[in-house]
């Protein structure tokens, strides 16, 4: 199960995560992820990350990239973090302490 919040913070769509992200629940995710803009995937509440759900964070990152937006990660638990750093993904997305710093970036 995955619940996406979204919220604003200036300028930038905050999406909220709670729960895992992997192959059921990344369509979820998918069709929050808008056209543009800066987006932060709010992290703190999401506690699994499958191959499937690198893969949905991969896909945001391509939708906004071209249309000159851009995608920040806050509040990772270390689990997620650890996973992210082993598949590469920190070096294509900056990580945050936490949300409002994400935004303000």
């Amino acid at each position: 199960m995955l619940t996406v919040n979204e919220s604003q913070i200036g300028a930038a769509t905050i999406l909220e995560c709670i729960g895992r992200l992997d192959v059921v629940t990344g369509p979820t995710l998918d069709a929050k992820i808008p056209d543009g803009g800066v987006v932060v995937l709010d992290m703190a509440g999401l506690n699994y990350v499958s191959s499937a759900g690198l893969r949905s964070i991969l896909q945001a990152l391509k939708k906004l990239q071209p249309k000159g937006g851009s995608l920040r990660l806050s509040s990772l638990q270390p689990d997620v973090q650890r996973l992210l750093e082993l598949s590469g993904f920190l070096s294509l997305v900056k990580s945050f302490p936490d949300k409002d710093s994400a935004a303000k970036a």
